[in-house]
């Protein structure tokens, strides 16, 4: 191709195209028009108090697991006082078993290191 001549291929786009284009963004406009109005009508909701039931009902759940939690420690801790008692017992009772019975429990005690 020399210089000065102009190219055989047209440089617009091919027909429809451009309509099809503009459809699209007209349809995206659209959908981001109605997604801004809902976000303006969650900040107005939210203004006139709409999030107090919300933030109420967080608070409720919240200290319904802490109750739960609660409990559940207080479980833990009464089982921990029981195992130790229990342990007590039984090495009480390690200690005061007469005969090569004792005696056998006594060492075998020793060697775990308790």
């Amino acid at each position: 191709m020399g210089r000065g001549r102009m190219s055989r291929r047209s440089r617009s786009t091919p027909a429809g195209r451009g309509a099809r284009n503009y459809a699209e963004l007209h349809a995206e406009i659209d959908r981001l028009r109605r997604a801004l109005t809902q976000a303006e009508q969650r900040i107005q909701q939210l203004e006139r108090g709409g999030a107090d039931p919300l933030v109420a009902r967080r608070l409720a759940d919240l200290e319904e697991g802490q109750k739960v939690a609660r409990g559940l420690a207080v479980d833990a801790a009464v089982a921990r006082s029981r195992a130790e008692a229990e342990l007590k017992r039984l090495q009480d009772a390690i200690g005061k078993t007469p005969g090569i019975a004792g005696w056998l429990l006594r060492r075998a005690r020793r060697k775990l290191g308790s």
